[in-house]
């Protein structure tokens, strides 16, 4: 079964809030000098009843002992992917394989054309599916009937491949990085996709950091509790 999870930097407060709210799973942003607090931030972990995944940084340098680290916190915590972006995948891949051959390096499909989209479907060995970019920046704000028959496609065709997903609740035209409940019809249709095909690690509501609050976290459990009652009582 799909966990939905939200995403913080590692410090305590975030984990509190995040566990206050009804969340049990999490994704860590995370940079170079945090990934050289791994011992700290594992202990701190393993204090809540999370499942975890790891957001590799998003710019460079990172030292060698920064990618060992990477790979012990993967470890430690039992973590079901680590997200990474295409240039940090061509530049690390190989030292952390090296590593590790068993980290799952989950490759997310950014600002894409539909072929460059099909392609990273294709040639990334593991995915991170982001459907906010896929609708954006891919499908340009298209009918949500579009988006679906799009992720249909790359279910049918790739699903064993996929290993994490980023839904924040956009809207064509607004904002992103929103609470995935501000886009309640979308987001339940992403999700009973995903239900139908098997998925079971995190579907994360990637919101910024000021949607990191009560208000909106209790907001995103209720409409994922919702969603999954729905889905039980279809089954």
């Amino acid at each position: 079964m799909l966990i939905l999870a939200t995403k913080f930097i590692p410090d305590r407060s975030a984990f509190e809030t995040a566990q206050r709210a009804g969340f049990r799973a999490a994704e860590f942003w995370l940079n170079a000098k945090l990934l050289l607090e791994q011992d700290r931030i594992a202990t701190l972990a393993k204090q809540f009843p999370f499942r975890y995944a790891l957001h590799f940084p998003n710019d460079g340098p990172i030292s060698d002992e920064a990618l060992k680290c990477a790979a012990s916190l993967f470890r430690q915590l039992d973590c079901t992917a680590i997200v990474i972006h295409q240039p940090m995948f061509d530049r690390y891949a190989k030292t952390l394989w090296e590593i590790d051959p068993g980290l799952i390096l989950a490759i997310e499909n950014h600002v894409l054309n539909l072929t460059k989209f099909e392609q990273w479907a294709e040639q990334s060995p593991a995915l991170t599916l982001d459907v906010e970019h896929l609708w954006k920046f891919t499908l340009h704000d298209a009918p949500l009937a579009i988006l679906l028959e799009h992720l249909d496609r790359i279910l049918d065709r790739h699903a064993g491949k996929l290993h994490h997903v980023h839904l924040p609740g956009y809207r064509p035209g607004g904002e992103e990085h929103q609470p995935v409940h501000e886009s309640d019809e979308m987001a339940s249709e992403v999700l009973t996709r995903l239900a139908a095909h098997g998925f079971g690690k995190l579907v994360v509501s990637e919101a910024d950091t000021p949607f990191q609050v009560d208000e909106f976290l209790r907001k995103d459990v209720a409409f994922f509790d919702r969603w999954t009652k729905l889905s039980n009582r279809r089954l």
